[in-house]
């Protein structure tokens, strides 16, 4: 198991977006290589992936979730695991992966492509 970290490839890509850049030494990464590998295999595009693995992240986070007192300081990690929701989806919306083009050839076909456009803009 191995834990690098290169921006110049899919894997460092990943650590970038989740935020898992400290692999020296590797006990300090969150996924190792081979791992974050399945997510880009399952996946299909950086992005994507990278958004499965914080998927895993905020599963674990839940899981382990709590508020702590002492005295007079807080510490609460409830919140951590939706914090980590909304930026896999966020990687996920600018995930683009395919664009659909549309052509008009009559005037009624290009009048159903704006009313279209803005409906779907709404």
């Amino acid at each position: 198991m191995s834990a690098t970290y290169d921006v110049a490839d899919d894997i460092g890509k990943m650590r970038l977006f989740i935020g898992d850049t400290d692999v020296s030494p590797e006990s300090d990464a969150i996924f190792t290589d081979e791992e974050l590998q399945i997510f880009l295999d399952i996946e299909g595009s950086v992005r994507s992936a990278a958004a499965a693995a914080i998927e895993a992240l905020a599963n674990d986070s839940a899981r382990t979730a709590k508020m702590l007192r002492t005295l007079n300081f807080t510490k609460d990690t409830r919140q951590a695991a939706a914090a980590m929701l909304q930026t896999a989806q966020r990687l996920r919306d600018t995930d683009v992966q395919f664009a659909f083009a549309e052509q008009s050839i009559t005037d009624a076909a290009t009048a159903d492509l704006m009313l279209n456009k803005a409906l779907r803009e709404q």
